[in-house]
């Protein structure tokens, strides 16, 4: 009876386990020559730690968090005024995010065992924790919706994508104000955390969108648009994951820039 008991008990802890993400997972923070491992106990104990309170549009509620802000995280760090940071998730989700912004608006939202944060929207069994970048908005300043990085396991300082890969770069033939400028901006902060162009990039969510075929070589350019703003309007599958992106996650002119950019590359494979 005795053994039966403990073996009901272990298979609910297995259970729990498997439903909540441990707050013993750590967080890997570096450079381009330093390494540190943070515990979410050792940052919670930080003297920089405070709360927050946030308009989270991943969970789409007002949100209290114990944070520290991303300066302060990585104030030890050789940053370079043109860097990046590469946030990485335990799925390998992986967005590079500026440097400078990142340090100017961006927290590290840290899950407490005693006020564990409320399972993710749309049916999952897990939070967003226990590492979460989130931010405070400014007027004027694009917070792509891939920033909001959650089940965070590492950040790295980077070069710029367009330095990583310079396959992605636009020419210096193109005047600074072209609108294709602005679709490499966009498809770096957007679509890079899911696709990769030509082999660049880190994402494994979603297909390469120069390989075979870049997209404006297969879609009708109102189509693309479309499917840019909603896949699911266009076409539907049961494993697909892109999801659909609102006016202010991704306005109509950032649209057709990343057509635009795409349009740009097509001819340059």
């Amino acid at each position: 009876m005795i053994r039966l008991l403990l073996l009901v008990l272990g298979i609910v802890a297995a259970i729990g386990a498997a439903r909540s993400p441990s707050l013993a997972q750590s967080l890997e923070v570096a450079d381009r020559g330093t390494t540190k491992t943070f515990t979410a106990a050792q940052l919670l104990t930080d003297k920089a730690a405070r709360s927050i309170v946030i308009a989270d549009p991943v969970y789409k509620r007002t949100m209290t968090y114990r944070v520290i802000a991303m300066a302060d995280l990585l104030r030890d760090l050789k940053v370079g005024s043109d860097d990046y940071v590469q946030a990485r998730a335990v799925d390998n989700f992986s967005v590079a995010i500026p440097a400078a912004l990142l340090k100017a608006g961006a927290f590290l939202a840290i899950e407490t065992a005693a006020a564990p944060w409320p399972k993710l929207p749309g049916g999952s069994n897990a939070t967003a924790g226990p590492f979460y970048i989130v931010w405070q908005r400014r007027p004027g300043i694009d917070i792509s919706s891939e920033y909001w990085a959650y089940h965070l396991a590492a950040l790295t300082v980077t070069d710029s994508p367009a330095k990583r890969w310079p396959d992605l770069a636009v020419g210096v033939d193109i005047p600074a104000t072209d609108r294709i400028h602005r679709g490499l901006d966009r498809f770096v902060a957007v679509c890079m955390a899911c696709h990769r162009f030509a082999g660049a990039g880190e994402g494994m969510q979603g297909p390469d969108l120069a390989r075979p075929m870049n997209p404006v070589d297969y879609f009708q350019p109102e189509a693309l648009r479309k499917f840019l703003r909603d896949p699911k309007s266009v076409r539907d599958w049961p494993e697909q994951k892109m999801p659909a992106f609102s006016e202010e996650m991704l306005s109509a002119a950032d649209i057709d820039a990343i057509v635009a950019w795409l349009a740009y590359k097509a001819p340059r494979r």
